[in-house]
């Protein structure tokens, strides 16, 4: 295993909990047991992707995609239609989304360069253009550190998280504070220490909300070749994957349905112990919480 490790890795017995009160019903099986992604579009956001690499297997909506530049006028602008992966980032994200969730359609939305940077703007027009077109999942292993565009990167997640996109964001692989990764109305991950692909953790102590594989990861790469990859960028895309599975079998589910289910679902979360208490109100509570993610509560 790597001895460099991202920034907010956390080990499975550092996120242990005591006791906690389950919602019966919500299982993973539920959740995803039996789905492939089918019906579900994910957007990357990142460098671009290889499309006929052989470890897509064709899951990229080639002309559907863009690539943001500024323009002459100073203002980024979007360029649509077929485009490489500058760097090989983007193609590994991709590739972890579509091992966990073959049957998704992904779309790439490069904003980053070829030596992996860029400028905030087009990071921010490139996601909103994903919003707009109203994706089901949108992965952004990147994020900014610049405080003043924060403000403007907090409105479009909250406008993301009203129009039910569920935007999944990396935390930065430095301990200080990036956008979006930060807000509430994102999925926010960082590392855990697992090699299974589906062994994803809630975090209980945030600023990240959650946690999953990311470290020594094979990943498909630029040049139809494999890396060997560490780092928070490649724990997002395993969470997207699993999200595009829940939406696939249950496309009614809001954002905020959706993280209660991986809540549920969570590796830390199924594993602790029940709460003992008075078992009229613990049951009524959990019923009406299952109701209300099922979309049954009237």
């Amino acid at each position: 295993m790597s001895d460099v490790r991202p920034a907010y890795t956390r080990d499975t017995a550092m996120v242990r909990l005591g006791a906690v009160e389950p919602l019966e019903g919500i299982t993973r099986q539920w959740a995803w047991g039996g789905a492939t992604g089918a019906g579900v579009r994910v957007a990357i956001v990142d460098s671009g992707i290889e499309a006929d690499h052989p470890m897509l297997d064709g899951c990229v909506e080639v002309d559907d995609g863009v690539c943001v530049e500024m323009g002459p006028d100073g203002q980024p602008e979007i360029l649509p239609g077929p485009h490489d992966d500058v760097f090989g980032h983007g193609t590994a994200c991709a590739g972890i989304v579509h091992s966990l969730a073959p049957d998704a359609r992904i779309t790439s939305v490069r904003v980053l360069g070829p030596r992996l940077t860029g400028k905030g703007e087009v990071f921010m027009r490139g996601l909103q253009w994903a919003v707009e077109q109203g994706f089901h999942v949108v992965n952004l292993s990147l994020g900014s550190t610049r405080r003043e565009v924060a403000l403007a990167f907090h409105e479009l997640c909250d406008e993301a998280y009203f129009r039910g996109t569920m935007l999944v964001t990396a935390a930065n692989n430095v301990q200080r504070p990036s956008f979006p990764s930060l807000y509430a109305s994102v999925a926010s991950v960082a590392c855990n220490t697992s090699k299974d692909p589906f062994r994803f953790h809630w975090n209980p102590e945030p600023p990240t909300e959650f946690l999953a594989p990311g470290i020594d990861v094979v990943t498909a790469w630029k040049g139809g070749g494999t890396a060997t990859s560490t780092g928070n960028s490649y724990a997002a895309p395993h969470l997207t994957g699993i999200i595009a599975l829940i939406r696939s079998k249950h496309p009614e589910l809001r954002p905020f349905q959706v993280k209660t289910v991986l809540w549920a679902c969570a590796a830390n979360v199924v594993e602790a112990p029940v709460r003992a208490g008075r078992l009229g109100t613990s049951v009524m509570r959990r019923s009406a919480l299952l109701r209300a993610v099922q979309g049954t509560d009237h």
